[in-house]
C-alpha cells in the first residue's frame, strides 16, 4: 500500500464504467468517465493545473487571495486546494446554487459572496473582476472561463487517460458547456488524435447562449454560465453537434443514474446521460463507443427542489 503526502495525489486517473444497466437495449457502448471519484469533482484537474501555473509565474503566493466566479465545483476545488497549498479564497457565486455547496465552501475556509440568481455566473464573474481591479497586488483572478491552462489540464491528463483506457477506440465524446475548459482541452486533444471522433456538446435549453440564444433561468447547475467563454471560442471549430437539454430531462436522468446504476451524481451528469440516450437512437452509433462524464457527487444537490424528492417514505405513528 502506498502512502500519499496530500490529497493532490488523488486527482485524476479516474475509472471508466460501461453503463449497461442504464442503457440495456443498445448495441452502443456508453462509457462514463467517473470524475466524481476525484477528491471533489472533475474541476480538481483544471484548478490544480491553473494554480500551479500561476504559482510558477509568481502570481500566487501565501499572501495572495485567489478570486473566482463559479457555480460551485470550480469554487470547491479552489477552496480545497487553498486549504492544502495555503492561499486565501474568495468566491463569487449565484444565489441559485445549492446550500450544500455554500456549506462545503465555508468548511474549507473560503469567503463567499452570493450574487443575484438572474445573472447566473456572468454577473458573478463581472463582480469578481471588479473586486480584483479594486484590489490589485493582493488578488489573483483565476479566470476559469478564459485561462488556457483550464483546457491544457485536460489535454495533459483527461484526454490521454481516456485514450489509454479505450485503446483509442472512441467514436463520440459528450461534454457539457460551462466554462468550456473541458470542451477546449478534450476537443483539441481528440481531433488531433482522430478527426473522425465526434465532439458532442450540450447546454441548458432554458439558457441556450452557446447556441446563439438568450440567457435565461435554468436548473442545471454547472453549465450554462450566461455568456460565451473564451475557452469555447478557442475550440469552436472542433464542435460537431450541440444539444439543448431541458431541466426536467436532466433531473429525470440524474434520478435514473441513482436508481439504476447506484451512482449519486449531479444534474449535469444526468444531462450527459440524456444526450447519450438521444445518440444511441441513431443507427450510425450502433456498436460504437460513446464517452460521457459523471462530473461530481449528487450529495451537493440534495436540497435542490424537485431533483431528489422524498416520495417513497412512510412515517410510523
Amino acid at each position: 500500500m502506498s502512502i500519499h503526502k496530500n490529497v493532490c495525489d488523488f486527482i485524476g486517473n479516474t475509472p471508466l464504467l460501461e453503463l449497461k444497466k442504464l442503457f440495456p437495449e443498445t448495441s452502443s457502448h456508453v462509457l462514463a468517465k467517473m470524475e466524481c471519484y476525484n477528491p471533489t469533482s472533475i474541476k480538481d484537474r483544471a484548478v490544480l493545473h491553473m494554480i500551479r501555473a500561476a504559482m510558477e509565474n509568481g502570481f500566487i503566493t501565501k499572501n495572495t487571495e485567489v478570486v473566482e466566479a463559479s457555480s460551485g465545483n470550480t469554487a470547491i476545488a479552489i477552496a480545497s486546494l487553498g486549504a492544502i497549498i495555503g492561499y486565501k479564497t474568495r468566491i463569487y457565486m449565484s444565489e441559485l446554487c445549492s446550500i450544500e455547496r455554500l456549506q462545503v465552501l465555508n468548511a474549507y475556509g473560503a469567503k463567499v459572496i452570493l450574487t443575484p440568481g438572474i445573472e447566473h455566473t456572468r454577473g458573478a464573474r463581472e463582480r469578481a473582476i471588479e473586486y480584483c481591479e479594486n484590489n490589485k497586488g493582493k488578488t489573483f483572478f483565476l479566470n476559469q472561463h478564459g485561462n488556457p491552462e483550464n483546457g491544457n489540464a485536460h489535454q495533459l491528463t483527461t484526454g490521454p487517460e481516456l485514450w489509454e483506457q479505450t485503446n483509442g477506440n472512441i467514436d463520440a465524446i459528450i461534454i457539457g458547456l460551462g466554462t468550456a475548459g473541458t470542451f477546449d482541452g478534450l476537443s483539441t486533444f481528440f481531433k488531433k488524435k482522430n478527426p473522425q471522433i465526434k465532439i458532442i456538446a450540450f447546454e441548458p435549453a432554458a439558457s441556450p447562449v452557446y447556441s446563439g440564444g438568450k440567457q435565461g433561468r435554468h436548473k442545471i447547475i454547472g453549465i450554462g454560465p450566461g455568456f460565451i467563454s473564451e475557452n469555447f471560442e478557442r475550440a469552436r471549430d472542433n464542435l460537431d453537434e450541440l444539444f439543448l437539454v431541458s431541466d426536467d430531462d436532466a433531473f429525470e436522468w440524474t434520478r435514473k443514474i441513482a436508481k439504476i446504476e447506484g451512482i449519486l451524481t449531479g444534474p449535469t451528469s444526468g444531462a450527459s446521460a440524456w444526450v447519450a440516450n438521444e445518440l444511441i437512437k441513431r443507427p450510425v452509433y450502433s456498436g460504437k463507443n460513446i464517452i460521457l462524464f459523471f462530473y461530481d457527487t449528487g450529495e451537493r444537490y440534495l436540497s435542490t427542489p424537485d431533483l431528489f424528492p422524498v416520495d417513497n417514505t412512510e412515517k410510523v405513528i
